[in-house]
């Protein structure tokens, strides 16, 4: 049978029972539509988070003082173990392959107000060049220097989120030069900043190291210590990287190497393991979901080609009773059920992503320009891969051929005595 034949064939046998058709049809169509919508919906997601967290050129390792879990050579537990700026100049010298720099942090918990508005927030003191850790965004004025640190003047950096409550009216350049309270000390605003991460707390206050050294602390003790790292680029080599960290300050500070609480360690590239992690996981839960409709989809064309190959019992087996080949038959039966469900499957895939685009595009109109970290990205580039759209492809196509199994071999199996009885 010619191909332009068999074609014909089909659309002929579909608009005999167009309705049938059409509401089976849309079982399928609805399969792929909630299966894509799932998959886009689920990237965007993650696409959100991963945006939020991380940043492919971040490899930063983060030291926070802690206090020992097991006693060492006498030494008994619960010992606070202090983070200092020294500690960061060790490991430099300790680890010149891996240790790139060093950024001290100072942190204290603070009240900010201007005027009849008030806020509470973190102070952080940092050097220049603590933006290999913060990655921020300056919106307006410039960023801490060094005339900042030797002359411990009261400046800082105020961020977008820490504005809107004390400054909900007024845009970023119009702050910069504004004088605030810190608790009773006042601060001149030299510039407005945007956190582009959501680790970074999003109403932290951004001062001189020198200056939040002097009002608040009294030892050389910090607050946290992030170094960059290189040359870390497998799950082992990190791992490996913070035990020898760990075991260089567990010497230098008198604690067990093995007590994993004396010292806080956390390192970016975890935290990317994890993200991704969370995204197989997530991912397959989708797939599960969406093939799951998927498959009452193809029990619907399963059903309906079923009925077609009943109803045209007595065609079939005169078809076969003139020499027709099996191979013909079951290409006629299976070949009409590929169609359908592919035909439908595009229209619920079309449809599917349409909705993640107009998603998308509510999403992006309602989110704040100025906004951060995870409040700005929670839902991004939504969308599916074309490696997904060809697999969907590959799903109809399989599923189209396993729908039309039982019933291509239940027509093969026909005999013209028993179509002749049954038609009487």
């Amino acid at each position: 049978m010619a191909m332009r034949d068999l074609f014909s064939e089909i659309i002929a046998s579909i608009s005999h029972s167009k309705t049938r058709f059409l509401l089976t049809g849309l079982s399928t169509a609805w399969g792929i539509f909630l299966l894509i919508v799932l998959l886009g919906t689920g990237n965007g997601i993650l696409n959100g988070i991963s945006n939020a967290w991380l940043n492919e050129d971040d490899n930063v390792v983060t030291l926070e003082p802690s206090t020992t879990m097991l006693p060492f050579e006498g030494l008994p537990a619960g010992r606070s173990i202090p983070i200092t700026e020294t500690d960061g100049r060790a490991l430099r010298e300790a680890f010149p392959d891996n240790v790139l720099d060093y950024v001290p942090e100072l942190d204290r918990n603070v009240i900010v107000s201007y005027r009849n508005k008030y806020a509470e927030t973190d102070i952080a003191g940092f050097y220049p060049g603590y933006e290999a850790v913060r990655n921020n965004v300056i919106l307006a004025g410039r960023n801490i220097n060094e005339a900042d640190i030797t002359g411990r003047r009261k400046t800082c950096l105020v961020s977008t989120n820490l504005c809107k409550r004390i400054f909900p009216a007024d845009e970023p350049r119009d702050i910069v030069g504004r004088t605030i309270s810190v608790g009773d000390v006042a601060f001149k605003v030299v510039g407005v900043y945007k956190p582009a991460k959501s680790y970074n707390v999003s109403r932290t206050l951004i001062a001189p190291f020198s200056t939040v050294r002097s009002l608040y602390f009294e030892n050389d003790d910090i607050s946290k210590l992030s170094i960059t790292v290189a040359g870390l680029n497998t799950e082992a080599e990190n791992r490996a990287f913070v035990e020898k960290v760990r075991a260089h300050l567990a010497a230098m500070k008198q604690f067990s190497p093995v007590d994993k609480k004396a010292v806080t360690i956390t390192n970016t590239y975890d935290l990317a393991l994890y993200i991704g992690s969370l995204f197989k996981t997530i991912n397959l839960f989708l797939w599960i979901v969406g093939l799951s409709t998927l498959v009452a989809g193809i029990v619907g064309v399963s059903n309906i080609m079923l009925i077609t190959v009943r109803e045209r019992t007595r065609e079939l087996a005169v078809r076969k009773a003139v020499g027709a080949p099996r191979r013909s038959i079951i290409r006629l039966v299976l070949t009409e059920s590929v169609m359908v469900t592919v035909f439908f499957g595009y229209v619920g895939m079309l449809l599917g992503i349409g909705v993640i685009k107009l998603a998308d595009l509510i999403v992006s109109a309602s989110v704040d320009p100025n906004a951060s970290g995870a409040g700005s990205s929670v839902f991004l580039n939504p969308g599916v891969d074309i490696s997904i759209v060809l697999g969907a492809t590959l799903i109809m196509i399989l599923a189209g051929l396993l729908a039309g199994y039982m019933p291509a071999k239940k027509a093969v199996s026909i005999k013209l005595v028993e179509a002749l009885a049954a038609n009487e």
